[in-house]
């Protein structure tokens, strides 16, 4: 028998029979909350949020089930009631959402007048909290009301609520499992030693190139400007620039002038980069442990096989990005800004003072670029933050006449056009004025070429037409790379490609869009479907990277078969087209792409309907408006791809419960696939009962995912 000696517990007993009293962990919340405020200006109403955020658990229905497992009760609603009975509706929100996550306004009106109608249960709330003297006292509401708008406003109670669930999280976990509050992570970003070691990078690098040498300028350039005030900055180069080495530079000299500074965010799109870059700063700050990834890559160790919780400290970590340096995908961070959702939520009040790196910025959908930028601004003006978009093809996010976006831009790269004019690398090229072609025809130009070629398509279905083609004609190895492969193949595919260009051999590589971004891959010949100009440019920078030719040639190209990944995808290559068509040299500007950009943003993007929902108060419906991917595919493990595939679909089929351990190995092996799919193969199609659906059907090790006849029979 534990130690019942409260009279309101906020939770049960722990491993040492200890209950956790109301006032405990409404003070341990409170003061936890405190030290996330904005500002100190605003620590009253933390406090208070912290303080009021489980007062319905005074009710004696709670008391009931928590003491003796009875039926359970919503408390959430009281201390949401009691705030906006004090008009602070800033408050009622995060408290009234800390479980079920932040609802739309109107939503939350209609659950108080629930508790205005049930007199008799706050009489009975209040006559608890005035038997055990908890005394909430009410803050000063002014310091929220000085906030400029009411987008800035919203931005608030996000951050309140993140503090909020951070803090709640973290008492309770205080409570139940001190061991691992214990663990976690107190790790600070100390500048000098992290600089020391880039700087030791820095001087590895021989100047005997005129492209080492203008990455050096371009790098001590961008460094010259790291004491401007904080804000929005922009980064435009070329590929093979050295971006990623360049931003964080500039990123950890802009901290050392800004103390406040808590933590750098490198924000990737896809996680092909987030390994490169990680293991690359990994290996540079090898005497620090100050990288945090946070993907679905990751896999941490757990303190054993069945424990749930993991006694990590970088797992831990990822709940709330409490870290010097984290890398992330730009799904986890962007939708994290725009979710009502608990655990999404918890690290958002830790972007406060941080800096925010965005690689690929332009790979943002186009349908989300205002409401994204205008959060950003609103961000800008609230958090003390600064953001750094780095890309070779930057978007206007710059606020105009026809959109709202980020109030000021400053760019760290002094004369972009001459540093695109001097490292020009490749020529484009039209096959036939972009007449359509047949899959043959296309192959037949291929083979042609005497050096190795990387071809892009724009669906998987091209992609793997061309690789047939290309297989038949072709006397040299033929590779081919698609979604329709799961991750651990398309990286040995990769490193496969890398490994045979580095040594000499020739070979031809068919893939789709994912070769585009951040695969450091270097052909001297690219041939490109028609696609949108970010497309284009981003597959171009897969030809001669390195710039050991004099020149590289990307061929453009029009297939017969008109199939693209979605109508606006077909809409922006053709405008691309309209754009370059018979001056493809404009392909190597500098500016080009903006102006393209700002161009689609005003003919073909329609206005969003997210940012007047934020100005409504409509958390809920902005969370399910605002998704990077907009994809209703679904998970497939493939059981055949090898040995260690089989082995572990054996260690999980059986398991009642899956670790995040088990989903990050599952996920290796995983293919998506739309529900035709699914509905057309379902005899070979398993589902574990603990609902990881399972290929038995052919693999190939050439073409990934098939739906041929052949069958793994376990």
């Amino acid at each position: 028998m534990g130690n019942n000696t409260y009279k309101y517990i906020a939770h049960s007993e722990n491993r040492n029979g200890q209950e956790q009293s109301m006032k405990q962990h409404s003070e341990g919340v409170a003061d936890l909350m405190k030290s996330f405020a904005l500002t100190n200006d605003f620590s009253e109403i933390y406090s208070c949020c912290g303080l009021l955020h489980d007062l319905g658990k005074y009710s004696k229905g709670f008391q009931k089930y928590i003491r003796s497992n009875g039926n359970k009760e919503p408390h959430a609603r009281w201390g949401a009631y009691m705030a906006r009975m004090n008009k602070l509706i800033n408050i009622a929100f995060p408290v009234i959402g800390h479980h079920a996550g932040l609802p739309n306004r109107d939503a939350m009106f209609e659950d108080l007048e629930i508790c205005a109608k049930d007199g008799n249960r706050w009489d009975e709330i209040q006559r608890a909290m005035e038997e055990d003297k908890a005394i909430i006292p009410i803050s000063d509401n002014s310091p929220f009301d000085k906030i400029g708008d009411v987008f800035q406003k919203e931005l608030f109670i996000r951050l309140l609520y993140s503090a909020l669930v951070d803090a709640d999280s973290l008492d309770t976990e205080r409570h139940f499992e001190k061991e691992q509050f214990d663990a976690r992570s107190s790790k600070t970003l100390d500048v000098d030693p992290l600089l020391t070691a880039l700087n030791k990078r820095f001087e590895s690098f021989k100047q005997d190139t005129p492209l080492n040498a203008l990455r050096t300028n371009v790098r001590l350039y961008a460094q010259s400007l790291a004491n401007a005030d904080q804000g929005c900055f922009s980064m435009t180069l070329p590929t093979g620039m050295g971006k990623t080495l360049t931003s964080l530079n500039w990123a950890l000299h802009h901290a050392k002038a800004h103390p406040n500074i808590k933590r750098i965010v490198i924000v990737l799109p896809f996680i092909s980069i987030i390994d490169q870059t990680a293991n690359e700063l990994k290996n540079i700050f090898k005497d620090y442990d100050v990288i945090l990834e946070h993907h679905s890559n990751v896999i941490f160790e757990e303190a054993n096989d069945e424990e749930t919780y993991c006694k990590d400290s970088k797992y831990l970590s990822t709940e709330n990005w409490d870290y010097p340096i984290v890398i992330t995908t730009a799904v986890q961070f962007f939708e994290s800004l725009f979710s009502n959702q608990r655990s999404k939520c918890r690290k958002l009040h830790n972007l406060q003072d941080s800096i925010v790196i965005f690689d690929e910025i332009q790979t943002l959908p186009v349908n989300l670029a205002e409401c994204t930028m205008k959060m950003l601004n609103d961000m800008l003006h609230l958090c003390r933050c600064s953001f750094l978009f780095c890309t070779a093809t930057q978007p206007d996010f710059q606020t105009r006449q026809d959109f709202c976006g980020v109030d000021k831009i400053m760019p760290l790269v002094e004369n972009p056009a001459s540093i695109f004019a001097s490292t020009k690398r490749v020529k484009y090229n039209a096959i036939d004025e972009y007449q359509a072609k047949s899959f043959d025809s296309i192959a037949e130009y291929v083979v042609e070429q005497k050096d190795s070629v990387l071809i892009v398509c724009n669906t998987k279905k091209k992609a793997k037409a061309l690789f047939e083609c290309l297989n038949r004609k072709s006397e040299i190895p033929v590779l081919h790379l698609s979604t329709n492969m799961c991750q651990i193949h398309r990286m040995e595919v990769i490193n496969n490609v890398r490994q045979m260009l580095k040594n000499g051999e020739k070979l031809i590589l068919c893939s789709t869009q994912l070769i585009e971004a951040g695969v450091d891959l270097d052909f001297p010949v690219v041939f490109r479907e028609l696609a949108p100009l970010e497309s284009i440019i981003q597959s171009a920078g897969r030809c001669n990277r390195e710039g050991k030719l004099d020149e590289g040639q990307v061929y453009l190209f029009q297939l017969q078969d008109p199939s693209q990944p979605s109508r606006q995808y077909e809409t922006f290559a053709q405008y691309a087209q309209l754009c370059y068509k018979g001056n493809e040299r404009r392909l190597s500007g500098a500016d080009f792409y903006s102006e393209y950009y700002t161009k689609i943003l005003s003919l073909y993007v329609e206005k969003d309907s997210i940012t007047s929902m934020r100005k409504q108060l409509m958390f809920k419906d902005v969370a399910g408006l605002y998704h990077i991917i907009n994809s209703n595919t679904i998970t497939l493990f493939i059981y055949g791809y090898n040995e260690e595939s089989k082995f572990l679909y054996n260690e999980i089929k059986d398991k009642e419960y899956l670790s995040r351990k088990d989903y990050q190995q599952i996920a290796q092996y995983s293919v998506q696939v739309y529900e035709w799919f699914m509905n057309n193969n379902a005899d070979k199609i398993d589902e574990t009962p603990n609902g990881v659906k399972i290929w038995f059907g052919a693999y190939s090790k050439e073409k990934g995912l098939s739906n041929e006849d052949e069958i793994y029979y376990i």
